[in-house]
């Protein structure tokens, strides 16, 4: 969640921040390839990029200062790229000049028609205020386009695993371990650690001791997230002042789990201190607004999901209206009737931008506990295994060996919100499908279970919500939780909100089980591969549910 945005359609908030994005080459980023292409021909040479993914385009609207006698452009564009295609302009000279096409533009490597330079500030959403000449716009624009390129080519160089894990590999061990370097720790509830007597400040610029790491990895993958409060001291980072930790320090904090290195697939906004940190607010002028209104888990479209994510608030609002929420899936898991946690062992889904398939219920690599797992805005497709007649009559109404021990639901959710725990028989099975034995839910099974999904984490026997004050950090296990932003988190009504967020390679892919019988990932730009009618959505946004159009932009 929180990589691209979208700017057409129904979640278009003109004249809010803009991304426009397509498919380039490689699932799972997508891109507009229109706006790179576009935008390339303007530069003398590609600007090649050290990330592992596709690059991204990002436009803002463009404002202009009243009180300047001439009106300033104040920079709102991004723009970084691993290929970009060849320049279309015209034939090079040292000044503009006219042909039977009219004014012709300067470009860094050539001349282009006036016409087309217009037509590249429509494709950006720019938009010159009156008065200012195409000239002029079109130098700032690509200006403003190298400029921040560059910045978003800064990023860190990767780092080894550090962390170590308690011996024994136990919460109480993980416990021990803290004490041992003078922290005290405090559960919250249903979900959640608050870890005190820890100033990450000055632990070596921001990094644990390896012991602590792993202790806290352990902590995190029973109860979801790990929350320090006060953390940070005096700074004025893109000239907003308070209590916070600097963007190196948190880098630097989240290198100290997982693989040990920086997963950074997001756009960069002007105001982000470095290349690595995704940086929200509430007010486009300081931060990407909009993000994450459903319930998800970061990085979804990659097969191998971010580890563990660092959330830091930079700029708490003074009302307490910008929460942002977690619920622990595998309290979510054990909430659910017998026979739906094994349907939930059988089902996959497909993430609609790059197509990843992902369990929607696996253990834990650490707890070994069943979890749930479903982004809720960016799924195009739900997958189910089919059972033979045989299997449906062995399985019953029993635990079965992988359900076995799981802690019984104090109140379960009812069996008609999610189904019976088997395929209703009128199912196609497979009939045709390229895969058979399997059966891709339709539009109406979708809805349902979206729906139900979201309301079981929405209860206050699984979720928590976080009211952030300044200076707070909370470190998530990315698949112990899922979470999402409360709608006062994108309304400057609220009071300024800014959250700097770093997210963490996984060294472990979030695969379906072995032997499960589909692909690593399946193809949403093309046709379905499933039987008619099944549901298949493709893009940025995924299969829209609920009050979909109510929501903010999502993710």
């Amino acid at each position: 969640g929180g990589e691209h945005f979208l700017t057409s359609g129904p979640y278009a908030r003109p004249p809010r921040m803009l991304l426009r994005t397509a498919r380039l080459t490689q699932p799972p980023t997508l891109l507009r390839q229109a706006l790179s292409r576009s935008l390339a021909k303007c530069l003398t040479s590609p600007v090649h990029t050290t990330s592992q993914h596709a690059p991204c385009l990002v436009a803002y609207p463009w404002k202009w200062s009243a009180a300047s006698p001439r009106p300033r452009p104040r920079p709102r564009l991004a723009l970084s790229s691993s290929l970009l295609p060849s320049p279309r302009c015209a034939s090079s000279s040292d000044s503009s000049t006219s042909d039977d096409d009219g004014t012709m533009i300067r470009a860094p490597n050539g001349m282009m028609s006036e016409a087309d330079a217009l037509a590249l500030f429509a494709e950006v959403e720019f938009k010159p205020p009156p008065g200012m000449s195409t000239q002029d716009a079109f130098d700032y624009l690509v200006q403003e386009a190298r400029r921040q390129a560059e910045q978003a080519e800064q990023s860190r160089p990767s780092r080894n695993r550090t962390a170590e894990m308690p011996v024994p590999a136990t919460v109480d061990a993980a416990e021990a371990v803290m004490r041992s370097f003078g922290a005290t720790m405090s559960p919250l509830m249903p979900c959640g650690i608050e870890i005190m007597g820890v100033d990450i400040a000055r632990t070596d610029g921001g990094s644990l001791p390896p012991k602590m790491a792993g202790a806290l990895e352990m902590l995190m993958a029973h109860h979801g997230f790990a929350l320090f409060r006060g953390q940070g001291t005096a700074q004025t980072e893109s000239d907003v002042a308070g209590i916070y930790l600097t963007a190196d320090q948190q880098c630097t904090l989240s290198e100290c789990f997982g693989s040990g290195a920086l997963h950074s697939t997001h756009g960069v906004h002007p105001e982000a201190p470095n290349r690595d940190v995704f940086r929200l607010s509430n007010d486009p002028e300081h931060g990407f607004n909009s993000v994450g209104p459903e319930w998800h888990n970061d990085g979804s479209f990659c097969r191998d999901v971010f580890g563990h994510v660092v959330y830091h608030i930079v700029k708490a609002p003074d009302t307490g209206r910008g929460n942002t929420a977690f619920a622990h899936l595998g309290l979510a898991f054990d909430r659910l009737p017998p026979a739906v946690r094994r349907r939930m062992q059988r089902c996959v889904s497909v993430n609609s931008n790059g197509g990843a398939i992902h369990p929607l219920a696996s253990r834990h690599p650490v707890s070994d506990r069943l979890s749930l797992y479903l982004h809720l805005g960016m799924t195009g497709a739900v997958i189910e295994k089919l059972l033979t007649e045989e299997a449906v009559e062995e399985e019953g109404n029993g635990e079965d060996e992988e359900t076995a021990g799981t802690p019984p639901a104090p109140a379960p959710v009812e069996d008609r919100r999610f189904g019976d725990g088997v395929a209703p028989p009128d199912l196609p099975a497979g009939r045709g499908s390229k895969y058979a034995g399997f059966r891709a839910w339709r539009d109406s099974d979708m809805e349902t279970f979206f729906s139900a999904f979201s309301d079981l984490l929405d209860t206050p026997e699984v979720s928590y919500s976080h009211d952030w004050k300044e200076g707070d950090v909370i470190v998530v296990d990315n698949l112990a939780v899922a979470h999402k932003a409360s709608p006062g988190a994108h309304t400057i009504e609220s009071g300024l909100r800014i959250l700097h967020r770093t997210t963490i390679k996984s060294g472990v892919p979030l695969d379906a089980p072995e032997g499960f019988g589909l692909p690593e990932t399946l193809n949403t730009a093309g046709p379905c591969p499933f039987e008619e009618g099944a549901s298949w959505s493709e893009g940025y946004v995924g299969f829209r549910w609920g009050k979909w159009k109510e929501r903010a932009t999502p993710h």
